[in-house]
């Protein structure tokens, strides 16, 4: 009997290992992503600076996933194996890390995504360098609150907060501070950015915009673009304003430190949805640190963007 059970399970075991393998073995072909290019028309939308992390990847609008851009030793990309050979159509969506935060990675909606056509061939790799800019503000979908470069120094829309400190906001240029922000697309006009110093008696800082009164309904998007370089973490917050509640202040994301010029995205989006029937938003940047320590803090770029989903 013995003998007949393991006879039975020896055929059973053999036919599960035959039909493992069975059934076409295909051979994938690879895609190539290369770092994404960003555009604008700066008079419009603000410096193209941008820090697209991601590729969201669509095959004939089917989604293959989000990838990471890599460094590697022969330089920065995605390669990704596909099922699929022949000519198809490629989707590829700029993903960011929202709030600078890797597990909050989304497909950014204020930029578009770049479409094209390709052969896949088995066991070959097919390399894309994708380009993207933001979706027309001609459109309902897109629009800015706030640029501000700092280029203009008689029409600036961060105020120091005087309630919080009274650090001293200066107008630095690149050609004789090279802390300052130079726009690689445009250095001979673009090369100012703000810049705080802490230390000498005064150890925090807040810089505040104005009174927001306007922003999309409720589930659509609001968001900060900022390029940062500070020598200390700083926080990102908002002021609101309601005749119900009074003035409050909702501490929101702390940013790292950095001594390399990095863009980061701030989803304001709950806070504003949260609280929509307020009189006003103001968002803000505040430093803090130690009496024995100095630091600066160097913004640019600073942009509200409001997106529309369209459903």
């Amino acid at each position: 009997m013995k003998r007949q059970i393991l006879l039975v399970f020896g055929i059973v075991l053999l036919f599960f290992s035959c039909n493992k393998f069975s059934g076409s073995q295909e051979i994938p072909a690879y895609l190539r992503i290369e770092p994404w290019t960003f555009t604008t028309d700066y008079e419009r939308e603000g410096a193209a600076t941008q820090a697209i992390t991601d590729a969201w990847v669509y095959v004939d609008g089917n989604l293959q996933g989000c990838f990471e851009l890599k460094k590697h030793d022969d330089g920065t990309y995605a390669t990704i194996p596909l099922l699929v050979h022949g000519e198809h159509k490629l989707q590829l969506y700029p993903g960011v890390k929202l709030n600078g935060i890797s597990s909050t990675r989304i497909q950014y909606p204020g930029y578009k995504p770049y479409v094209t056509t390709r052969t896949l061939t088995e066991g070959q790799i097919e390399t894309v360098r994708p380009s993207t800019k933001y979706y027309s503000i001609d459109s309902t979908s897109l629009s800015f609150e706030l640029l501000e470069d700092f280029e203009d120094a008689n029409n600036i829309h961060l105020t120091i907060d005087t309630n919080f400190s009274h650090a001293i906001r200066q107008q630095i240029s690149h050609r004789n501070n090279p802390n300052a922000w130079l726009d690689p697309f445009d250095t001979l006009n673009h090369y100012r950015s703000v810049k705080v110093h802490l230390g000498d008696s005064i150890y925090k800082f807040s810089l505040v915009s104005g009174e927001i009164t306007s922003f999309p309904d409720p589930g659509n998007y609001v968001l900060l673009e900022l390029d940062h370089k500070c020598q200390e973490d700083f926080l990102i917050g908002m002021y609101i304003f309601s005749s119900q509640n009074g003035l409050q202040d909702k501490e929101l994301y702390y940013v790292k430190a950095s001594d390399t010029w990095k863009k980061i995205y701030i989803n304001f989006s709950p806070t504003i949805s949260e609280n929509y029937h307020a009189n006003y938003f103001k968002f803000y940047m505040k430093g803090v640190i130690d009496t024995t320590s100095v630091a600066d803090y160097y913004f640019d770029n600073v942009k509200l963007v409001y997106v529309v989903r369209n459903y």
